[in-house]
């Protein structure tokens, strides 16, 4: 090795020719020993590359139908919602504000065959299918009470969401079912709302009668048939509402409070001192 120049005596085109063949042996011994061999995927990258795999060989392949190996047994039926066991449950109490309009139209025959009577006709005044819709609304709300009232279960179901009105309604209609159902309802707060039902109806029954332009027999009927709708409430709800024990949580008690004054105060006389 040359102390002056850092080198073993070659000159630079010489070192440049040796470091090129040393390139070349180095890539063909590379080429010779890793050509054929194919280096593995690690375990973790081979396991995921797998089970993707897999998910589309399931997700392309269609579903058997039936079970392989067992003849005799039928494909497997496709059903709704209401198929199947669903269906068994279908008809039982039915629906919870029945079915039609108004609501619980089969709870009440009268209060069908007066919505009947507006059917198919033209209002010839703006108001009509807005008085329409009202009335339709009160008849539904007490064929609704009525069908809770008779219920054997004493759940407040169909009258729970009938819409509040303030101009047929003192209170939510579920509220009266489920103090009729406790018995803590006073027969002045009955009446109070089973005379706002009545008015409210019999002034739409006159408004519809006269915007629909019937005849003096058909609101004669109308009349009629609101009459015996609310008579029939009224029947019920007494029975349901004003007779047996009251229960409140469970436990009877007083249907209404009443003034008590002890009789050792009427002895007293009128107290002249200083406050």
């Amino acid at each position: 090795m040359d102390p002056s120049t850092g080198n073993f005596g070659l000159s630079p085109s010489m070192m440049a020719i040796t470091i090129v063949i040393l390139l070349v042996a180095l890539w063909t011994a590379y080429t010779w020993f890793y050509g054929g061999i194919t280096v593995p995927l690690p375990s973790y990258k081979l396991g995921f590359v797998g089970s993707q795999n897999e998910e589309k060989k399931v997700t392309n392949t269609p579903p058997p139908v039936g079970m392989p190996g067992m003849p005799g047994i039928p494909p497997m039926k496709q059903e709704g919602f209401l198929g199947g066991r669903f269906k068994k449950a279908e008809g039982f109490g039915g629906a919870a504000h029945g079915t039609g309009s108004p609501d619980c139209l089969r709870s009440s025959s009268e209060g069908a065959a007066l919505i009947a009577l507006f059917h198919n006709l033209k209002s010839t005044m703006e108001e009509g299918p807005d008085d329409l819709r009202e009335l339709t609304q009160l008849i539904g709300k007490l064929s609704c009470f009525k069908k809770d009232l008779v219920s054997p279960s004493y759940i407040v179901d169909a009258t729970r969401r009938q819409k509040y009105t303030t101009t047929h309604d003192i209170e939510p209609i579920g509220e009266t079912t489920g103090r009729c159902f406790a018995k803590t309802i006073s027969p002045r707060d009955l009446g109070l709302s089973l005379d706002k039902w009545t008015a409210r109806g019999e002034l739409l029954v006159k408004r519809l009668c006269t915007s629909y332009r019937l005849t003096a027999k058909e609101v004669e009927k109308a009349q009629g048939l609101l009459r015996a709708l609310i008579r029939d409430i009224t029947d019920i709800a007494r029975g349901a509402c004003l007779q047996g024990e009251p229960m409140i949580a469970g436990k009877p008690g007083p249907r209404e409070a009443h003034p008590h004054e002890s009789e050792d105060y009427a002895l007293l006389g009128e107290y002249t001192g200083y406050y």
